[in-house]
């Protein structure tokens, strides 16, 4: 039996999809108001204010899920001020928020790393809670001038329980460049106004009866389907990543490329360089998850980052490149974000994640930092866009991921000798797939033994023990196994595939003397808009053909088309084709 832990196949190839009913309840809370307030001063400070009305319905709600409010910010630059903190309870008392329910705290994400422990995390208990009471929290962070940055904004609109109202406001110099868009709204009720008082410009965009998130899982994870306001002060996309590349050209990397020439000297082919770099940066130097606007969209220089063994996605995806072009090797950094979003509305909160681009024996090759896992863009074009920190945007193709599997099995009364050939796209993988593929298939023998035009073929041999009682006996047929084949029945969300997949399964199978096949031969075919799925059986004296082939055509499935996608993976799970019944004739 094969092993596989690479997430992304997991999910695509065979659509693991481990779905939870989740029944028609109350909200365990619902926002009777939310306010978010961005004001840029002419003197180029920034003031963020949120004032939230929160009503509590459940146990839940007030003992875990909104017993706090924690809010991050730099004291570096920044000041936090509590307008206002209190609780109604249910028969009108106020009781307001004592000065030993306000504790700072380590944000958790910056926790063992020196260079971050400045940072704050305001955690607001809150008090006098009740079944009925009513949350009222009123604060603002103020930045200082001195940081001179953009407004870059980002803001999701939907939160874990229903808003009645939420209101946004930027407010900015009358004169000031700024650019907008709202996604993910729907059939939600909206006003937007823009209108100038003085000489301020003001943008306020309000919306009612905003749902609860949904809590299915595998939804898209570029938050396609969730409210969004995206805001950027920067002339273009370009402008905001041109910050970045100012602050890495800042940067010093002598120690960072002796390493790597050191780690390295004894290597001969640029692919072992590669697989030697990148092991150090993806396991040698842990990844503090802080956000570039918590620390001014500063980037440490690279040797630090290299002596203190831990830095964030872009100071790591920094040290990866560095790293790389000191051995000669092709490396720049490559910023993703989502396709369905104006990027020039963006700013650096955008970007979903650092990657490096390097090339391999004229393979392209997009190199996470925060995984060994292989990046799955090369395969989401439909979902994603790369930008060079140039601002040049790369173009993806759509394509699908080609996995063909041959399997020659041989059948006796006591063992099934099992030789396979898999054909994989080499970018669903590690670049150090030969090291990997004994893991992905758990075997020991398992090797790469062709390597053309970015498919690589697996070959190894197995044997599997037959056990039988009298004289029938069930074999089930090789494949790449998952966790879960549970779907739930409806679903109201996008269900998001990783990518597309045209997957082929051959089984070849001949029969020892005396054993016959007493399973009923499976001929299906099912082609959708979806996908489609076809399985073959074909049988002559001792020798069995099975073909299997499994397409998604699709990356997002709406509510829509779920039943037909779910149509396609039941059929992909019905045992009948997969656990053949043999007879041993006497």
């Amino acid at each position: 039996m094969h092993t596989i832990n690479n997430k992304g196949i997991l999910l695509s190839i065979f659509l693991i999809i481990a779905l939870f009913c989740h029944a028609s309840v109350p909200s365990e809370a619902n926002f009777i108001r939310l306010e978010k307030t961005f004001k840029l001063n002419s003197d180029g400070s920034q003031e963020f204010r949120c004032n939230k009305i929160l009503k509590i319905h459940s146990h839940p709600a007030m003992n875990s899920t909104y017993g706090e409010t924690f809010i991050v910010y730099n004291p570096a630059y920044q000041k936090l001020i509590i307008h206002s903190s209190y609780t109604k309870m249910v028969d009108g008392t106020i009781v307001k928020t004592p000065d030993n329910a306000f504790n700072e705290v380590l944000p958790r994400y910056a926790s063992g790393a020196t260079a971050y422990n400045n940072l704050k995390e305001m955690v607001v208990t809150h008090t006098g809670l009740e079944l009925g009471a009513t949350i009222y929290l009123d604060y603002s962070i103020i930045t200082n001038s001195d940081r001179n940055q953009q407004l870059d904004i980002k803001e999701i609109l939907q939160e874990s329980s229903p808003v009645d109202e939420c209101k946004i406001t930027i407010v900015a110099p009358k004169d000031k460049h700024l650019s907008y868009q709202l996604t993910g709204l729907s059939s939600l009720k909206t006003i937007q106004k823009n209108h100038i008082e003085g000489d301020q410009k003001i943008i306020s965009c309000q919306l009612s009866n905003i749902p609860a998130a949904s809590q299915e899982l595998y939804q898209p994870e570029n938050n396609s389907m969730i409210p969004t306001l995206w805001l950027s002060g920067y002339p273009s996309f370009k402008d905001a990543l041109s910050n970045i590349k100012k602050e890495l050209s800042k940067v010093r990397a002598l120690e960072s490329e002796t390493f790597a020439q050191f780690i390295t000297e004894n290597l001969t082919d640029d692919k072992s360089k590669a697989i030697a770099i990148i092991d150090h940066v993806i396991n040698g130097i842990s990844l503090t998850p802080v956000p570039l606007d918590n620390i001014g969209n500063n980037v440490r220089e690279a040797d630090e980052v290299l002596r203190s063994t831990y830095g964030t996605e872009v100071e790591k995806a920094n040290l990866l490149a560095i790293m790389l072009k000191a051995v000669d090797l092709p490396a720049e950094i490559i910023a993703v974000t989502p396709k369905y979003v104006n990027v020039d509305n963006c700013g650096l909160k955008a970007v979903k994640e650092w990657l490096v681009k390097t090339s391999l024996n004229g393979n392209e090759r997009y190199i996470s930092v925060k995984t060994i896992s292989a990046s799955l863009i090369p395969f989401q074009g439909s979902m994603y866009r790369a930008s060079t920190l140039d601002g040049n945007i790369l173009d993806i193709p759509d394509r699908k991921a080609v996995l063909n599997c041959t399997y020659d099995i041989k059948i006796s009364t006591s063992q099934a000798d099992v030789k396979t050939k898999i054909k994989a796209d080499s970018e669903l993988f590690p670049i150090d797939f030969q090291a990997y593929v004994k893991q992905w298939t758990g075997s020991n023998n398992a090797q790469v033994t062709n390597y053309n035009n970015g498919i690589f073929t697996i070959e190894f041999t197995t044997t599997n023990r037959i056990s039988n009682k009298d004289e029938y006996f069930t074999y089930k047929l090789p494949e790449i196994p998952f966790s879960s084949r549970v779907l739930n029945s409806k679903r109201n969300q996008p269900l998001e595939i990783p990518y597309l997949s045209d997957v082929l399964y051959d089984y070849r199978i001949s029969l020892s003397d005396g054993i016959e096949l007493q399973s009923i031969p499976r001929i299906k075919t099912i082609n959708n808009s979806v996908g489609a799925f076809d399985i073959e059986t074909k049988t002559q004296n001792s020798s069995i053909s099975i073909k299997k082939k499994y397409e998604i055509k699709k990356q997002l499935i709406y509510p829509n088309e779920y039943q037909l996608f779910r149509t396609l993976n039941n059929e992909n799970e019905v045992n009948q084709g997969k656990e053949l019944i043999f007879e041993i004739k006497k």
